[in-house]
């Protein structure tokens, strides 16, 4: 997400791209320069306001059940509108909750894309790490507490 367009994607692939053409600062102006301001605040207000609807349609599986369809989100971009969505009250709490780490890129679209996945991906590696480490704990506590509800061994896990 940066001043040009917003890519939403899982992993490589792009779901939605919503490309933007937002305001530069203006230092002139005279008497229009609060003007200039207030329209470019604005269109960044609405930016953040449309990327928030698209993540809560594209990040959903029914918005009946308000269950977001992913493990986590990654915002990334260039200027300061990643920590802005993400502080927004436009943008679903449980969307909010999903967020594992905001990264800073200097690159914008599909370079930028490729670039947050890159910095993220020794944290999505553990991720999973720390899934597997919950797991193999639950498993070991099923053998101490002897529930019964367990199996080890070749012979006992194969299908016959």
């Amino acid at each position: 997400m940066d001043g040009n367009v917003t890519l939403f994607g899982s992993l490589k692939r792009f779901f939605t791209s919503l490309p933007v053409d937002l305001p530069k600062k203006h230092g002139r102006g005279g008497q229009s320069a609060l003007r200039f301001a207030r329209l470019r605040k604005e269109k960044r207000h609405n930016y953040v306001r449309k990327t928030a609807e698209v993540a809560t349609t594209q990040f959903y599986i029914n918005p009946a059940t308000s269950q977001p369809n992913v493990a986590g989100l990654i915002l990334g971009g260039s200027a300061g509108f990643k920590t802005e969505l993400s502080q927004s009250e436009m943008f679903d709490p449980p969307l909010q909750a999903k967020i594992l780490n905001i990264v800073d890129v200097s690159y914008g679209g599909e370079n930028g894309f490729n670039k947050a996945i890159e910095l993220f991906a020794e944290i999505l590696s553990n991720v999973k790490f720390i899934q597997e480490k919950k797991l193999i704990g639950k498993y070991f506590e099923e053998i101490s507490q002897e529930t019964g509800k367990y199996v080890f061994g070749v012979e006992d896990t194969s299908v016959p």
